[in-house]
């Protein structure tokens, strides 16, 4: 009995040819030459999500702070630099996808950043911040806006 197995096996009644492995690895080879590029653009779209987030966030926090402290917030927008800072404390990158585009509004202070003033009525000096993909135009990028009167904070998606 064990004699007829084997000798189904010889005769090519099963397993793989050579050929058949090949055009297999071939098409994983194409398929990964195709996905690799949208999954990279992929992670640098989220990246860019991300800062935007953390600089809405950010505006958020300091308005939220000058209301309950009842103390004046500073926020700096370096476009230079593509970093804020809060108050006077450690300077925060934006990463190296995300770019600070154009900047309207706010304190024009040395070096070409910005300054924005967050009071204890809930007021700001407003400011509306564009966030691109680094390479990306502008016109592409988030706008995060700051409203001068009562310090709301919104985020304006390009593709809606």
């Amino acid at each position: 009995m064990a004699s007829s197995t084997a000798t189904a096996r010889r005769d090519g009644a099963a397993g793989f040819t050579l050929l058949e492995i090949i055009i297999v690895l071939v098409i994983i080879a194409m398929a990964a030459t195709l996905v690799a590029p949208a999954v990279d653009a992929g992670f640098r779209a989220r990246e860019v999500r991300s800062a935007v987030r953390g600089l809405a966030a950010t505006m958020r926090s300091l308005q939220s702070d000058a209301v309950r402290k009842g103390v004046v917030q500073r926020l700096t927008v370096d476009p230079v630099q593509n970093a804020i800072q809060v108050q006077e404390r450690e300077v925060q990158p934006l990463g190296d996808v995300a770019v600070i585009g154009e900047l309207k509004g706010g304190e024009l202070v040395a070096g070409g950043a910005v300054r924005v003033m967050f009071y204890p009525n809930g007021s700001t000096t407003g400011i509306d911040v564009v966030v691109a993909e680094r390479g990306m135009p502008t016109r592409e990028g988030y706008v995060v806006r700051l409203d001068p009167l009562i310090g709301l904070v919104t985020i304006v998606d390009p593709t809606r």
